[in-house]
């Protein structure tokens, strides 16, 4: 690896990353490169970074990935540091994605060799679990320059397929889809689907086949936490309706619930309440 990546990504305490071949990674919207302002054959490579947010598990009713706040705003912050001082470093362009990538990020981060894909087609990494949010940088420098041999075999691994997660799965065991899916629903709920998110107190996401990976529990039981100060601020583990309502608009916008509007949480939320 190149020294010089080491120290920019250590700076912003990302510990896990790895510059990829962009032949390596499946490409599958390449009009996303170029509404961001790089033509898709400049791309010569994709920097892979997984970004940790585990801190605990306590007690609550959402997702413990939404229990920060949205971590598009971490990278809105994150990406235009990282890029200038890649760019300062090694010439060329530089643009980070996450989430609305242009490339399928789960197997690029595996094949990269940051993590085992799980069944939920999640990343496990060996140290943080499946509790990390993946990004990527992507640029016009060769691979080689960032300490990447581009003749090697990047091939995705996988999880032992142990069947935990699946036997923990309340949702799998109802023949039903998966609660967390069901907590982000729009619209009126059927009596059962509203029995569902009572009895398993998620009001929004879930984390049940998270926690039951042997490879998640081991990195729990381990005491590896998120280095990264954004994921310990403002945190919210138990939502209520109150709460809820009284956001104002910027504070509501800054949750990873909101994306279905305040409408659907609420819903959630009152039917605890």
């Amino acid at each position: 690896m190149n020294k010089t990546l080491e120290k920019i990504f250590a700076e912003e305490q990302i510990e896990y990353f790895s510059p990829l071949p962009i032949e390596k990674c499946r490409v599958r919207r390449a009009d996303i490169i170029e509404r961001a302002g790089m033509r898709a054959e400049e791309v010569k490579c994709a920097i892979m970074l997984l970004i940790p947010y585990f801190v605990d598990t306590a007690e609550g009713n959402i997702s413990l990935y939404a229990r920060s706040r949205d971590y598009h705003l971490y990278c809105e912050e994150l990406f235009p540091r990282l890029c200038e001082k890649l760019q300062a470093a090694f010439g060329g362009k530089f643009i980070g994605f996450a989430d609305k990538s242009p490339i399928e990020e789960t197997d690029a981060a595996s094949r990269a060799g940051l993590g085992k894909i799980g069944d939920s087609y999640v990343i496990i990494n060996e140290k943080y679990g499946s509790f990390v949010f993946i990004g990527e940088i992507l640029t016009t420098v060769s691979p080689d320059v960032l300490g990447c041999d581009a003749r090697a075999a990047f091939e995705p691994t996988y999880c032992d397929h142990c069947g935990a997660c699946r036997r923990a799965c309340p949702m799998v065991k109802e023949g039903r889809e998966c609660l967390s899916a069901l907590t982000q629903k729009k619209g009126e709920l059927t009596f059962d689907e509203r029995d569902y998110i009572k009895r398993y107190g998620s009001a929004w996401g879930c984390d049940i086949c998270q926690l039951a990976c042997p490879l998640v529990r081991e990195a729990i039981k381990n005491g590896e936490k998120t280095p990264i100060k954004f994921f310990w601020e403002q945190r919210i583990n138990v939502l209520t309706s109150e709460m809820a309502e009284n956001m104002t608009d910027e504070e509501f916008s800054s949750r990873a619930f909101a994306w279905r509007g305040k409408k659907t949480i609420l819903r959630n939320l009152k039917i605890f309440e």
